[in-house]
């Protein structure tokens, strides 16, 4: 997968998973800002639809093509599974880092592999996939940030997925903001905080 790396200076590694429409680069701003020594890998989802990058396809906005989704969550963790070996970073902390689109199949990776990475930080995703048999998160620090004037992910749709976490053993924590769908400030300096006391 197409991807750009930034060796730092810690023992933390950030991977990011951008947006609809973002690509491997998106990311690097809010990554430096939570952790600027922090060893960076972003990643740029396989899939075009309509000139916008994506993790995976949809059928039509808010309904995902499944099979898909699922495929490409298998392609992502064998990949970073991959880079993270060959680059010699299995003594770093792993931290997940999704965005909307990328929350969405760091969402799917967590329902089929449990503990995939020191903590993972899901903003404003939505369900992956209904009614799916998630595995054991044996107590993953998981962050779930929302906006409560989101027009794309309704709040219940996130309790819900906090409580899908919680139910699967996740160490689970929800934060919900003021804002829309978009990253704010205030979400990224709470993010902050939770960050540094993992």
């Amino acid at each position: 997968m197409k991807n750009i790396f930034i060796k730092g200076t810690n023992s933390r590694l950030l991977v990011l998973l951008h947006g609809t429409g973002g690509d491997e680069k998106s990311l690097i701003d809010v990554a430096r800002y939570i952790d600027e020594n922090a060893s960076v890998l972003g990643i740029k989802g396989n899939i075009s639809e309509n000139g916008l990058n994506r993790f995976f396809r949809r059928i039509r906005p808010g309904i995902f093509d499944i099979d898909n989704l699922i495929e490409e969550t298998q392609n992502l963790y064998n990949f970073i599974n991959d880079f993270v070996l060959q680059n010699n970073l299995v003594n770093h902390e792993m931290i997940i880092i999704g965005y909307s689109n990328g929350a969405n199949i760091l969402g799917s990776m967590l329902y089929h592999f449990g503990k995939i990475s020191h903590a993972a930080i899901l903003m404003h995703p939505m369900i992956p996939i209904k009614d799916f048999p998630v595995v054991n998160q044996t107590s993953l620090n998981i962050l779930i940030t929302s906006g409560i004037n989101d027009p794309l992910v309704l709040n219940k749709e996130t309790i819900e997925l906090v409580n899908i976490f919680q139910e699967s053993n996740g160490k689970v924590t929800h934060l919900s903001f003021s804002e829309g769908h978009s990253i704010s400030l205030p979400e990224l300096n709470e993010i902050k905080k939770w960050y540094y006391k993992l």
